[in-house]
């Protein structure tokens, strides 16, 4: 298991995208933060994920355009998350998505097995899944 910590500033987005772009690349494993107040609050951000950290040339990657299939998978990850008021890599991490179209699963048995999709996932999200990758 790994750490990794992050410096949200309220007054700056790209904080944001540079912790969706990590989050979207590892296994996040649990992911807590804390308000710092003061005269210039922000937030911390603590990520513990499985896997070693992305490199920069891979989160680069991440804003390349995807197939339309992906997303797709992103698209109905998306609106999952907003029904669960959830973030989106609590749905499936984009790791995992991409797992899932390499695999091509056929059943929720064999979703169940995709690196990252735990049995849980698979029997909440796999209907869904499945009738998506059809």
């Amino acid at each position: 298991m790994q750490c990794q910590t992050f410096t949200l500033r309220l007054d700056n987005a790209q904080d944001l995208e540079r912790l969706n772009s990590f989050l979207a690349q590892v296994m996040p494993i649990q992911v807590s933060s804390s308000l710092v107040s003061g005269n210039k609050p922000f937030w911390s951000v603590l990520v513990f994920y499985e896997g070693t950290a992305p490199q920069p040339k891979q989160a680069e990657a991440v804003h390349t355009p995807s197939d339309p299939r992906f997303e797709a998978l992103r698209t109905w990850r998306s609106r999952k998350a907003k029904e669960e008021g959830v973030p989106p890599y609590v749905v499936a991490t984009n790791a995992e998505l991409k797992a899932i179209l390499e695999e091509q699963p056929k059943t929720l048995e064999e979703l169940a097995q995709v690196k990252g999709f735990s049995k849980a996932k698979a029997a909440k999200y796999g209907r869904e899944l499945l009738s998506l990758l059809k």
